[in-house]
This record gives C-alpha cells, structure tokens and sequence, in this order.
C-alpha cells in the first residue's frame, strides 16, 4: 500500500508534487469561502476514512464504526439485501451484512458514505458533481485493479476525493458557481479554466486547501491539486505501472469523455474530453484492442454500482 491517504503518514515519493499553495491564493479562496467554511473534520468522517484506507482493518472495526451510525447502519444492511449482493438469504444485523459484503466493498461503501455528507448543498449541482466523483472512482478502482492493484481501494477513495474543492464551492458560492457551469457548457473550457475566470483559483487550488486543513496525506493532496496537470509530466516519464494520481486524473478524463454525472447541457465539454483519450490511453499504456472494450465496462459498471454509492447525496 501507499500507506493512507487520509492522516499524516508519508507515502513514497511520486513523480510529481502539488506546489505550495501561496498566500494570496489562500486568502482568496477564504474570501469567498468565509472564514469558517472549514470546521474541523467530523470525527465519524475521520474514523471511515482511517478504517477505510488501513489495510490491516478487521471486520469488528467496521462493525463498531457501522453499528455507531444509524442511518449508515440501516443503509448497509439495505445494499447487502439488494440485488447487487444477491446471496438467497436476508440479512437482519450488521454482522451478517458484513460478511455478505466483505471488507473490501465495505472500504468504498464507507469511503462514499461519508463524503456524501460532506459539504452538503440542496443545490442540484451538487448531486450532478458527486456522480462524477463516483463514476471517477469507480473507474479508479477498475484501472487500479488491473495496473497496480495494491492500490485499488486508495484509488477509489483518490476518485472521491479529487474534486472536494467543488462541493466547497457550490455550498459556499452557488450563485458564481452557476457562472462556472455556464462556461463550461457553452465553451467546452474545463471546470479548473472556468473557475479561474469567476474565481481567479480554481477547485484544485480548494482542494489542497482543504487537505491542508484536513490532514490529509501528501499523495492525496497530490491527486487532487494535479489532476489537471498535463498528463505528459505526470505519467510519461517512468517504465513501472502508472502512478495513483495518474491513474485517478486518467479515471475523471474517462469519466467527462462518457459524459457520467453530467447534465444536457456539457456536449462540447465531453467531446473535449473525449479529444484528449488518446493521451490517457498512453499514461495507461492500453492497447488498442482494450480500449474500447474498457469504456463500455466502465460504463456498464457505473450503471451497475451508482446506488451503492450515492449516499444521501442523491
């Protein structure tokens, strides 16, 4: 493992690292913000996101966790009684549901449900935007899984998180947000150039703003201030598998070019999306014969494991 991603433990060296956040960036960002828009993490969020992302975790652990959350435990017994888990028998406790679910599901299960709480917004934008973040997650883990499995869970957590800096943004300034979307649409400009002409930052720059506040690790301050660096710097200069922020900033570009999580209005968005595959599938080193093969699965497991991960985001 990379060691977690979220707490202070250091990962290994990658190949890239998010520069320092300047000082006038971060005063910026608390201008529109406000001053207390970043309370100190809940501690049932830190709890998930520690048990979720530590791979000697056991099921009491989880237990524990899931049995101290109502609503989360009434939601995991429901998904382990759902059709995707299909066992023939019915679960009634949370043991059971554990063992039907087992412990890896269990990690991107908690990892979703808890930062489906996070920043919460009755704005429709934030439903829009946490279904990318699920899709780029789902599809973390599924490159993951094949290119450097050790990390599969941590990819997925990295998919989630890497647009925090948006579900600040809608919660705190919904209106100029609106503005962001309007020229995304009407452009086909990323969210990240969009943002800099309403903002003068951008969700990257939030983000690691958050990790800073957070204690998050350096790998997933890496994953969420780089994910719009090109990918030339970021993947092309090593033989070895890709690296965990390759693979989630290739994961979000698969996840705009299918047009997962958006609304009507984002053709030209994803068509620009879909201009730049080309270069994920050499970050990825995909053969030609997998690369069509691999939309349609991501696409079909998206259709397949949304529910599970929408949370009450939805």
């Amino acid at each position: 493992m990379f060691g977690r991603l979220f707490g202070k433990s250091k990962p290994k060296p990658s190949t890239a690292q998010a520069p320092e956040l300047s000082f006038s960036v971060e005063s910026s960002i608390i201008h529109i913000v406000g001053a207390n828009a970043l309370p100190p993490m809940p501690g049932a969020a830190q709890r998930a996101f520690q048990l979720s992302t530590d791979p000697n975790a056991e099921a009491h652990q989880f237990i524990d966790v899931i049995e101290s959350d109502e609503a989360l435990a009434a939601r995991v017994v429901r998904i382990a009684n759902s059709v995707y888990f299909e066992r023939g028998k019915k679960s009634s406790t949370i043991e059971e549901a554990v063992l039907v679910i087992g412990i890896e599901e269990l990690r991107s299960l908690l990892n979703a449900s808890t930062l489906s709480e996070i920043f919460p917004s009755r704005n429709p934008l934030r439903a829009q935007l946490w279904a990318n973040d699920i899709a780029t997650a789902i599809i973390a883990k599924a490159l993951a899984a094949r290119l450097a499995p050790q990390h599969k869970d941590n990819a997925f957590l990295g998919g989630l998180m890497h647009d925090v800096g948006k579900l600040l943004l809608v919660q705190r300034a919904p209106d100029m947000y609106v503005k962001v979307i309007k020229l995304v649409e009407e452009q086909g400009i990323s969210f990240a150039e969009a943002e800099a002409q309403v903002f003068v930052f951008d969700h990257c720059e939030v983000g690691q703003l958050i990790g800073m506040r957070w204690s998050f690790s350096e790998e997933l301050t890496d994953i969420i201030r780089l994910h719009h660096s090109p990918l030339a710097e970021a993947a092309l200069d090593s033989a070895g598998p890709p690296s965990l922020s390759t693979i989630v900033q290739c994961a979000d570009i698969i996840a705009h070019a299918l047009g997962l999580g958006h609304s009507k209005g984002m053709n030209r968005f994803r068509r620009a999306n879909e201009e730049k595959l080309p270069e994920v599938w050499s970050a990825l080193r995909m053969s030609a014969d997998k690369q069509r093969e691999s939309l349609s699965e991501f696409e079909r497991t998206y259709s397949n494991e949304y529910d599970l991960y929408v949370g009450n985001a939805h």
